[in-house]
């Protein structure tokens, strides 16, 4: 049980299934296409989503209520620009969403390297640059 990943690596693993499939629909060059595969992409990645946003209002949660916020705006903007996406698919928009996915894989990974894991609540606490 010692090698079990704790909340925050898992959170981790979530985020980088999700950016890796976005990727996955990425072409090298060129625009990005509608199909089943990236329409599934940007539906796995908004639950994702949906299920943190679910966790930061939760009056359990224990980040700090500015982080919460912050995060509930970012998660705002990635289901409006989801929703934009999947109706017309667009390559800067996509890499909008992966970088995005990117930058709160850093911050957890940095919070995993700062302090211990808090044992309640989703860990997207990590301070999280968004450049």
């Amino acid at each position: 049980m010692d090698s079990a990943p704790n909340g925050r690596q898992i959170e981790i693993s979530i985020m980088e299934m999700a950016a890796s499939k976005l990727r996955a629909q990425l072409p090298e060059d060129g625009e990005v296409a509608w199909s089943r595969n990236f329409d599934e992409a940007l539906k796995f990645n908004q639950k994702i989503w949906d299920v943190f946003s679910a966790d930061w209002m939760s009056p359990d949660n224990q980040l700090p209520r500015d982080l919460r916020q912050n995060l509930l705006s970012i998660s705002v903007f990635v289901k409006k620009k989801t929703f934009s996406v999947m109706a017309l698919p667009d390559r800067q928009g996509l890499k909008l969403l992966i970088q995005l996915n990117e930058n709160i894989i850093d911050g957890l990974k940095a919070g995993l390297n700062a302090d211990p894991a808090p044992s309640n609540g989703n860990q997207l606490g990590a301070e999280v640059p968004l450049t």
